[in-house]
């Protein structure tokens, strides 16, 4: 099925979105619970990044605050950026150039996810320690998905369009 322009440009608009409603929640809402030596706790994106900045590891939670906040929003703000300037002929050059940023990070994206799984799946060690997904990865793979869709949606020919949709 072939999709018309006007619509991939409403599609990725709508995807855009839904990715920038639903990082609010992604970033309230506890992303893991971990159980260590019967402690429990639930953590957020920042909850973990403060939990390994304070267990001494300040470069691993300088990664994962890029990879898993900071990124997440550049991209959201980036493509709401090139679609509210959609039909104009103002920084094409700077859009295109950014649509390729966006597509190119676009594929190391739930690398956050693949972790948490990864993490859940590996980290069951009886009574000892245990990590479990929680509602928040839900919210968190969905703006993942959705900017990934709407960089892939809205092609880079699309910004050299000159008609308003």
């Amino acid at each position: 099925m072939k999709i018309n322009n006007k619509l991939r440009v409403e599609l990725a608009r709508a995807l855009v979105v839904t990715a920038a409603l639903l990082y609010i929640p992604s970033n309230i809402m506890p992303v893991m619970t971990m159980t260590i030596v019967g402690k429990t706790e639930p953590l957020t994106v920042l909850g973990g990044v403060y939990e390994l900045y304070d267990s001494g590891l300040p470069l691993i939670a300088g990664v994962v605050f890029l990879a898993s906040f900071v990124v997440p929003f550049l991209k959201i703000a980036a493509l709401g950026w090139i679609l509210f300037l959609h039909g104009t002929p103002r920084l094409r050059e700077r859009r295109n150039a950014l649509h390729h940023i966006v597509h190119k990070v676009g594929s190391w994206s739930m690398i956050d996810i693949f972790l948490l799984a990864v993490l859940a799946a590996v980290g069951q060690l009886g009574s000892l320690a245990a990590v479990t997904a929680e509602s928040g990865a839900i919210f968190f793979c969905i703006v993942m998905i959705s900017c990934l869709l709407a960089a892939e949606i809205y092609k880079p020919r699309l910004i050299w369009e000159t008609t308003t949709t």
